[in-house]
């Protein structure tokens, strides 16, 4: 039902503006170009850039909303209902233009139409729906999608549990607090995972002859080498330990544990050495993700030192199989 409300347009004056809900055709959801930095600091004057499928976009927001489309889970769009009769997007571009390749232009969008905003007024809008937002934790996240039902997620809690962890905001000496780490685990698995006709993954997950999940062999050489702290749990050591075993799935999990906590040296090696180690090698430092990489590299080094030479030596990650 329409809900009207009378807003002030400028000094001395009024103007009314309609806001109700209503079933719109994505294929009639259009995108005004100039609704970004350009309209907003006056360096476009373009008046329309056509259907969503048209607008600038972010290509790889686009394919992950495609992979976890979900028709019941698609929220209202913000629209702007303006003079020409138009209907143009304040919030929603990506998803509808999923909804446009995934059921076609004929799909109803659920909608929040606004009726005769003045620039200005649907500026502040786009801001408010694109700017200001407060992120939302990746464990408040990940902690609603196993209420969902999300099948890799409930893999992923399901295998820490069976470790005698649990997972958490915050990391402790048994709660890991590194969910983008394990979700990094999870989807290596997937890589090696059996899917059906459609190409979806099958669950409960089968992995290829000779894998196994990666999550409790990680777990269990860290846990191994250093005990259980919340050192230990380091996103980056997971991450990369995992690097590591996807690309030598026969590894041996206790001589990985012996190598990193450092037995044989004079010194234990802790996991802030190794994290510090694999900084120094990143090329601006990096994140978490990129950090990995030369730290992975640093594990097989530090793995394959002192093996005899009739024995089967780890592959850096990212290199391909000897000939």
């Amino acid at each position: 039902m329409a809900r009207t409300a009378t807003v002030p347009a400028q000094a001395g004056a009024t103007k009314t503006i309609r806001k109700f809900h209503d079933e719109i055709r994505v294929g009639d959801l259009h995108v005004d170009q100039t609704l970004d930095s350009a309209r907003l600091f006056g360096t476009n004057t373009a008046e329309d850039a056509g259907p969503a499928t048209q607008r600038k976009k972010d290509a790889a927001w686009t394919a992950r909303l495609t992979k976890m489309w979900d028709p019941f889970a698609l929220l209202p769009a913000i629209v702007s209902l303006r003079e020409d009769g138009r209907y143009y997007l304040l919030d929603g571009q990506h998803s509808t233009e999923v909804a446009v390749e995934k059921e076609g232009p004929d799909f109803l969008r659920d909608c929040m139409v606004y009726e005769g905003l003045s620039p200005e007024q649907e500026a502040k809008l786009f801001l408010a729906a694109n700017r200001d937002r407060k992120a939302v934790k990746p464990f408040d996240i990940f902690r609603v999608s196993i209420t969902a039902g999300d099948p890799r997620n409930t893999r992923i809690l399901a295998e820490v549990e069976n470790c005698g962890l649990g997972i958490s905001g915050s990391t402790s000496a048994n709660k890991i607090g590194a969910v983008q780490a394990l979700t990094a685990l999870a989807v290596m698995d997937e890589k090696h995972a059996a899917r059906d006709e459609s190409g979806s993954l099958i669950y409960p997950l089968v992995l290829a002859e000779g894998r196994s999940p990666l999550i409790p062999q990680v777990l269990r050489v860290v846990q191994d080498a250093w005990g259980r702290n919340p050192a230990t749990w380091e996103g980056i050591m997971l991450r990369a330990l995992a690097m590591v075993l996807d690309r030598n799935p026969g590894a041996r999990l206790d001589r990985l544990s012996r190598k990193l906590a450092g037995h044989g040296k004079r010194n234990p090696i802790t996991v802030a050495q190794w994290k510090e180690s694999s900084i120094s090698n990143t090329v601006g430092g990096g994140g978490s993700s990129s950090r990995s990489a030369p730290l992975a590299k640093l594990i097989v080094n530090e793995y394959n030192d002192g093996l005899p030479e009739n024995t089967e030596f780890l592959i850096h990650p990212g290199r391909p199989d000897k000939a």
